[in-house]
């Protein structure tokens, strides 16, 4: 089974192929609805929910006003909500900005939390598919080593591409993203069959002595 996690699995170069690509698919799409999710859809609805206290705030503050303004005599409240309004805009325009920040400040830390995890668990899969396909290529000793540290450099580069997209720094971290590649290319054009190869060895050998 190609997307078996059972480590004693031999797993061809198609079969590295497609898993990486299916994993990296996946938790791309992860990364970028985490990311998303954490830095507007969150931040955004804080931010709205806080201009609006802002606003109501000034409004009520401007009719109090107004109210006291009148001493007695016939007051419009409806009128003076309306004006008080109007004049709020340019204030809670002005704090906008500011209170966006604020609120994109408090979520972001979560955000970089659900792209850890995100890296976590694609190299984590993504190792166990590179130590079937070392195992059927027959790669030991520093090979293995190497192949893993390629899975994870890779693996991380792609879950954290919307933070580096959104922060211009896709460029100055490409190389991990290169390397990586480069490094999982011993596990690509490994032969093959050599798990089978290892387990039937010794088989069909004749053991008996004639005197």
């Amino acid at each position: 089974m190609s997307f078996s996690l059972d480590l004693t699995k031999p797993l061809g170069r198609l079969g590295l192929a497609i898993n990486t690509l299916v994993l990296g698919v996946v938790f791309y799409g992860i990364s970028v609805g985490a990311y998303y999710y954490m830095t507007h859809t969150l931040p955004e609805s804080g931010a709205h929910a806080k201009e609006a206290a802002v606003k109501a705030a000034l409004v009520e503050k401007a009719v109090a006003k107004a109210k006291t303004a009148a001493k007695g005599k016939a007051f419009d409240e409806k009128a003076a909500i309306a004006a008080a309004e109007a004049a709020a805009e340019p204030e809670v325009k002005k704090q906008a900005e500011g209170i966006h920040h604020k609120a994109a400040e408090i979520w972001a830390p979560f955000a970089i939390f659900l792209l850890i995890l995100s890296a976590i668990f694609f190299a984590g899969f993504l190792s166990i598919y590179v130590q079937r396909r070392a195992n059927d290529g027959g790669l030991k000793g520093l090979w293995i080593f190497t192949n893993h540290l390629g899975a994870w450099a890779f693996a991380c580069y792609v879950a954290f591409y919307p933070y580096l997209a959104d922060h211009g720094l896709r460029n100055a971290y490409a190389p991990a993203f290169i390397g990586g590649l480069v490094l999982l290319l011993p596990a690509f054009f490994a032969g093959e069959g050599h798990h089978d190869h290892d387990h039937d060895h010794g088989d069909g050998h004749d053991h008996s002595h004639t005197h």
